[in-house]
């Protein structure tokens, strides 16, 4: 009998094992935690986040609302309100720019732009992404709004749009101690998760930006012979698989910062370092942030913006029914191994709706589910404009149902 209970002893101490051993793999995410926290203790930056663009879900962060200078950094903002301007057809990538004195006057990284001296809005932009022209990105938002103060303006308003609550602006370059806002003493300062927003928003056009961004060495043309431009984030650009940009940052006050994002199979994230001691160690923070996130992570675009889900009946419209559409892409962030197929998406429509309906309403929404858990969700917006059907049109269709035409 004893071989006996000795054999069921170990076959138990087996069973025991062999559960913990498949209850601790079947939930590796588990980890997750502990590692973030390893890295975010390892960081040299007085300040840092790792947001996935698709969703902006934050997935490590260090002090990510502590106001601090950021230096160059500033111009993501500046690129936006260009991009923004073209976009709406405000401005022209051919325009002619011209540099007037006071954009002109500004030291630190620039193209040594004269009073007078023209360049387009393309070649502008260019001096701005690669080499971090300050004197080309004030002459920028001169042409943009008129003035640098007021351009400064509407970066302060844009960020508020976008949500940074830890941001004010005091110039389109992000030198240290320049106030255009009539504060001699103000100052400028952002937050890392604030700099990831307006990446994240800059990022939108990347097929614009994108050959900018990853150029290394390229020249502008002028009567006086050719300017160099030399990327100041080449480091990152040349040693890091899948980056293709974003914008380094350098002033004594702010030290050495940098909004960093590579993409990878469809899969695209932000590091955001502020206030690195040194340009090795904010290269070393970026990596080991994007390296965790890549190794961790997946991220897929479900659906994208501007796709038609469902359609909405509106009473009392001229037109009975109308098309949704995403008004956002709609991504999801998943552990790696688990599956989309575990995901599912469901449509929420307003109960009634009513004329009239301006193009761009919010009608309802499309959400991710998973273990009835809302992974993500984007709204859905009226494709048109619907006008109230009159007391007559009213009339003639309720007739036109009572015959049956």
């Amino acid at each position: 009998m004893r071989p006996v209970r000795y054999l069921i002893s170990l076959s138990l101490v087996v069973l025991l094992l062999t559960t913990s051993v498949s209850s601790a793999w079947a939930s590796p995410g588990s980890l997750l935690p502990v590692m973030a926290t390893a890295i975010e203790e390892n960081l040299n930056s007085k300040a840092a986040v790792l947001m996935d663009m698709g969703t902006r879900q934050v997935l490590i962060s260090k002090n990510p609302d502590q106001r601090l200078p950021i230096a160059s950094v500033t111009k993501i903002m500046t690129m936006l309100l260009v991009l923004e301007a073209l976009e709406s057809g405000q401005i022209k990538l051919d325009d002619m720019v011209v540099a007037s004195p006071h954009a002109c006057s500004y030291g630190g990284a620039q193209i040594y732009l004269e009073p007078g001296e023209q360049f387009t809005v393309e070649e502008m932009l260019m001096a701005v992404a690669i080499k971090s022209a300050n004197d080309a990105a004030v002459a920028l938002a001169e042409h943009v709004a008129g003035s640098e103060s007021a351009f400064v303006a509407a970066m302060n308003q844009r960020a508020k749009e976008l949500g940074m609550e830890n941001t004010h602006f005091i110039n389109a370059c992000g030198l240290d101690g320049i106030s255009v806002t009539g504060r001699p003493e103000d100052e400028g300062y952002s937050s890392a998760f604030d700099v990831a927003l307006m990446s994240v928003a800059v990022l939108k056009y990347q097929h614009i930006l994108r050959d900018w961004l990853t150029t290394r060495i390229t020249y502008l043309q002028r009567a006086k012979g050719p300017v160099e431009l030399f990327n100041t984030n080449h480091r990152f650009i040349r040693g890091y698989s899948g980056a293709d940009g974003l914008k380094t940052g350098l002033t004594d006050a702010a030290r050495y910062c940098l909004s960093a994002t590579a993409e990878r199979d469809g899969f695209r994230l932000i590091a955001v370092v502020l206030g690195a001691p040194s340009d090795e160690l904010r290269y070393r923070d970026v990596t080991q942030l994007l390296n965790y996130g890549f190794a961790n992570y997946v991220g897929r675009v479900v659906v994208g913006e501007g796709e038609q889900i469902t359609t909405v009946v509106v009473n009392r419209g001229e037109q009975q029914q109308i098309p949704l559409i995403t008004a956002a892409p709609l991504a999801v962030l998943l552990k790696k191994g688990e599956s989309l197929d575990e995901v599912e998406q469901k449509v929420e429509i307003s109960d009634r709706v009513f004329a009239p309906v301006v193009k761009g309403d919010r009608l309802g929404v499309l959400k991710l589910v998973k273990d009835n858990q809302v992974l993500a969700e984007v709204d859905l917006i009226a494709t048109q404009d619907v006008e109230k059907l009159s007391f007559f049109g009213n009339l003639w269709r309720l007739l036109r149902s009572w015959i049956g035409v």
